[in-house]
């Protein structure tokens, strides 16, 4: 529990403040990278069941399969740093499927577009600001290679919010 907490707290300073990026631990780094797979991974299961939208169901697909892959190479990254990942998602993150839980519809559809579009903008700052300044060269390459992939889904969470 100490360990979600201290990085939740060390990502929202990080979002504060580009420069704190370069302070994150590798472990905080690792554990909120984990949190956001395992959010992704989560908040896109239930829009398979729950969303009425085809365009929301097949970016829910895109989110499992990309962010179990992303999720592995986290695995094996944080092996090889020997950094222990989390076994569940930051506080933060919970919360926010526990919200999502409670909806269905065109409510669920709004409410997972919102939160995905808000996800992949804090996991974007997070792999690009560990990406440039990380304290450990194989969590750093992680983050490298998986920027890109984060970007191209916000853009695409984006498209979906306006109705693309």
């Amino acid at each position: 529990m100490k360990t979600r907490l201290l990085a939740a707290a060390a990502f929202a300073l990080m979002l504060a403040s580009p420069s704190l990026a370069q302070q994150m631990s590798a472990e905080a780094f690792a554990t909120t990278a984990a949190s956001s797979d395992m959010f992704e991974i989560t908040s896109s299961s239930l829009a398979r069941e729950r969303a009425t939208s085809e365009a929301v169901k097949d970016f829910a697909n895109m989110m499992i399969a990309d962010h179990t892959q992303a999720s592995s190479e986290l695995a094996a990254a944080a092996e090889t740093a020997g950094v222990a990942l989390p076994g569940g998602m930051i506080d933060k993150h919970a919360a926010q499927v526990e919200t999502l839980k409670g909806l269905q519809g065109a409510e669920f559809d709004a409410a997972y577009i919102e939160a995905q579009t808000a996800a992949h903008e804090e996991a974007l700052a997070l792999m690009e600001g560990y990406a440039e300044s990380g304290d450990n060269e194989v969590l750093k390459a992680h983050a490298q290679k998986t920027a890109p992939i984060i970007e191209r889904h916000a853009e695409h969470v984006k498209e979906l919010g306006s109705g693309g």
